[in-house]
């Protein structure tokens, strides 16, 4: 009774121990796992395609913008708002301003910018509605915001330019001035 036991105890492990190995020929990839299309031949051999390596070998070729810039950050350009936990980077160059249609205002309000900065409004009220939004010096035409969709404009000359949504201007407006 022992000897049967210890036998089947001993087929156990090695079928437990055999499904941990992999196999070295498909680079450490089961055969079930292939992604593509398995075809026999006439010789009863697996002919696997395996569209990831070509899609690897794309998304390797491929850079985004992010991956070319890389953030200096400088212990006496970074300061830490108190209590707030985050960590304000000083940089040059244009810099982009968010501006929250939420709970039927748009916040901020007001806002002063540099010149060749960009202004990105995204609409993330709730009850989700489409706002539309209007520059009332006539800079961009009426931009349609449905909900998680936004709008971004860059303001190349100085000045002071005002903005509302169609409907909601008492509540969802505000002031640009660039400097």
């Amino acid at each position: 009774m022992n000897l049967r036991i210890f036998v089947i105890f001993l087929l156990l492990a090695s079928l437990i121990v055999a499904g941990c190995v992999t196999d070295e020929e498909n680079g450490g990839v089961d055969d079930e796992n292939i992604s593509g299309d398995n075809q026999t031949d006439a010789n009863g051999e697996d002919n696997a395609t395996n569209d990831m390596d070509d899609e690897t070998d794309v998304m390797d070729n491929e850079t985004t913008d992010m991956d070319n810039e890389t953030p200096v950050v400088d212990e006496t350009d970074t300061e830490t708002e108190e209590g707030s936990g985050v960590t304000v980077i000083e940089s040059t160059g244009p810099k982009t301003y968010t501006v929250t249609l939420k709970n039927f205002l748009a916040q901020p309000g007001n806002l002063t910018i540099n010149q060749e900065d960009s202004v990105f409004w995204i609409n993330m009220n709730q009850p989700t509605r489409t706002f539309t939004l209007v520059s009332e010096e006539g800079l961009w035409e009426n931009k349609p915001l449905t909900y998680r969709s936004s709008f971004t404009y860059k303001f190349n000359e100085t000045g002071t330019y005002n903005y509302h949504i169609l409907g909601w201007e008492e509540r969802m407006k505000g002031t640009i001035t660039v400097k």
